[in-house]
């Protein structure tokens, strides 16, 4: 009797290993082009050192659930949109590395994008909404790192969990933010008076 329950244990096991390894790796791939439907506006007068950290070209979220795997690589995305971005508000904006941080590059400000937050529900039921939120981080310093403005934006994207096209959510996702993005420097009075001062 005893050595019948091991021997079930023992296929279960295997069984479930199995299924396991076999599990599936799900891409949800952001668009390769940037966004560019900002508003039309008259640039801001600084010329900006935008910094790139390492751990936003390579940011990306993940989910594993019974066996299988979900996947945002949303770095590189979000590494092309802030200079997409950038060169849309500031009248110049050049690329600074982590060692240098404006200071071999002569610039007004730096302006460092930092991925806060990412995640993905699913719905509980296959017409639930599965929701894509996105939030970035916008910190501008002066040259020596004294803060000059400091906000964190959000977009956010859903459909129904089976009947959704997951990587249209997440465009949807990305242009909100981005363009809740361009609205929060453009509306920033530390920013104008900075900007004014130089």
């Amino acid at each position: 009797m005893k050595r019948s329950h091991n021997l079930r244990h023992l296929i279960l096991l295997t069984f479930l290993s199995l299924f396991i390894i076999t599990g599936c790796t799900h891409t949800i791939r952001p668009p390769q082009e940037s966004f560019k439907d900002y508003t039309p506006q008259e640039k801001i007068r600084l010329k900006v050192g935008l910094h790139v950290t390492d751990q936003l070209r390579q940011a990306k979220w993940e989910m594993h659930w019974m066996g299988d795997t979900w996947v945002i690589p949303i770095g590189e995305s979000l590494t092309r949109n802030s200079e997409t971005l950038a060169r849309h508000m500031f009248a110049e904006v050049v690329g600074v590395s982590g060692s240098t941080q404006g200071q071999s590059v002569r610039v007004d400000a730096i302006l460092t994008p930092k991925l806060a937050y990412i995640n993905r529900t699913m719905g509980a039921t296959s017409v639930g909404q599965s929701i894509t939120s996105i939030k970035v981080e916008w910190d501008l310093t002066a040259p020596d790192g004294k803060p000059i403005w400091v906000e964190t934006v959000s977009g956010e994207g859903s459909g129904p969990t089976a009947w959704s096209d997951s990587e249209k959510v997440l465009k949807q996702t990305i242009e909100v933010l981005l363009s809740k993005s361009q609205q929060a420097m453009a509306s920033s009075e530390a920013i104008r008076r900075f900007a004014a001062g130089r």
